[in-house]
């Protein structure tokens, strides 16, 4: 949103009305009421714009203070890499001509002043002569703390070290911890992500007009950690895709064109594929999961006048537009009662009176249904009681 200065919303003002009375041109003097009006008009125009600039700044990742950006990182399910402490593998040997013991406690590796690996031993250790232990011990601290392997170094602790063990680490280039994410870093793949999701709405609507299909829904995650939906896990930047019509091969090649991501497989997911040499393996895999049926029924107490109506009639006439408007190939969050009381209002049928709806789910009377994302519900009967 623009930050408009007082002068720049004034002048914008008068120039919009002299485009109006055209060829004359407003005075634009302190005499002239019309121009004091929008002098007015234009100081208060300023603070709304101020503010609504200061909101709109607070919300935005790329514009918001480091202080609210992990708040406002949430909003769209982000969140900062905290980063990870470094790993150092240390092996432990008794060169000495007795057995030792290394006492439970916490034992100590310094690299530097600020800097050192711990790790723990939880109980006390028997090591024969020429016995080998090994730990891996973690840094103090968060971020990328590379060591050489070294044949001795220097432990410590506080139960003191046994003589004749010798300390020694392997390098640790596969253990090394990651840098907290920045603010500058963690703004970009915010912007990336909130890119990336606006395409996966975007193929989702495309799918859904694809002649064969009825519904698709998307779950992509944009984090670094696994998460969960409908008892599914989806690994960090993977998709979940659920759908409902026909499964084409085609169905690959038109996700392809968009967006590419890996996709989550279940047991009763489906595969098609894309042929293409662009991919290293010569194809796209995309995995398919149909939604499955979530069955409920429907029961509408009422009370008719035959001298207007034709019960058989309007019983015929509401199940038929039930089935029409609640329509199972397509995924609702709910189902609620006033969707049915709606779609019954909207046929306007005369001598007929609804008394009361119930919807039946899982063998109990319900005022909505919430439907896992995972699932369609399905309109399996609609019965009618007489009250």
């Amino acid at each position: 949103m623009e930050l408009k200065t007082y002068d720049s919303i004034l002048t914008e003002m008068c120039d919009n009305f002299d485009a109006l009375i055209s060829p004359k041109r407003l005075a634009r003097v302190n005499s002239n009421v019309i121009y004091l009006m929008f002098k007015a008009i234009s100081k208060g125009y300023e603070i709304i714009n101020n503010v609504c600039v200061a909101l709109s700044n607070k919300f935005d990742p790329m514009n918001c203070s480091d202080e609210d950006l992990d708040s406002v990182a949430s909003l769209v399910g982000t969140e900062r890499n905290k980063g990870s402490a470094s790993g150092l593998h240390i092996f432990i040997e008794n060169t000495g001509e007795t057995e030792v013991t290394l006492l439970q406690g916490t034992y100590i590796y310094k690299l530097d002043d600020e800097t050192h690996f711990e790790f723990e031993v939880l109980q006390d250790e028997s090591l024969a002569i020429g016995a080998q232990l090994d730990y891996i011990a973690m840094s103090n601290k968060i971020g990328k703390f590379e060591v050489t392997a070294q044949t001795e170094i220097t432990v410590e602790s506080s139960k003191g070290i046994p003589e004749g063990l010798v300390f020694s680490c392997s390098d640790n280039l596969y253990l090394l911890g990651l840098e907290a994410e920045s603010s500058i870093d963690f703004r970009k793949r915010i912007n990336s992500n909130t890119d990336r999701q606006n395409t996966i709405f975007a193929l989702e609507e495309y799918i859904r007009n694809l002649p064969y299909a009825f519904d698709c829904k998307i779950k992509f995650n944009n984090t670094n950690s696994d998460i969960t939906v409908d008892g599914i896990t989806i690994p960090p930047f993977n998709a979940l895709i659920f759908y409902s019509g026909e499964i084409k091969n085609e169905l690959a090649e038109k996700i392809a064109d968009r967006i590419i991501f890996p996709t989550v497989a279940t047991e009763n997911s489906v595969e098609v594929t894309y042929e293409n040499a662009v991919f290293a393996s010569g194809e796209y895999k995309v995995n398919i999961v149909p939604f499955i049926k979530d069955e409920y029924n429907i029961v509408i107490t009422y009370k008719a006048d035959e001298q207007f109506v034709s019960i058989y009639d309007a019983k015929e006439e509401i199940t038929r537009a039930l089935k029409i408007n609640l329509v199972a190939e397509k995924h609702k969050d709910y189902v609620k009662e006033d969707d049915v009381y709606n779609i019954i209002e909207n046929l306007n049928i005369t001598g007929f009176e609804v008394l009361g709806i119930d919807l039946v789910h899982n063998g109990s009377n319900v005022n909505y249904i919430s439907v896992p994302v995972s699932k369609i519900a399905e309109l399996k009967n609609v019965n009618f009681l007489q009250g």
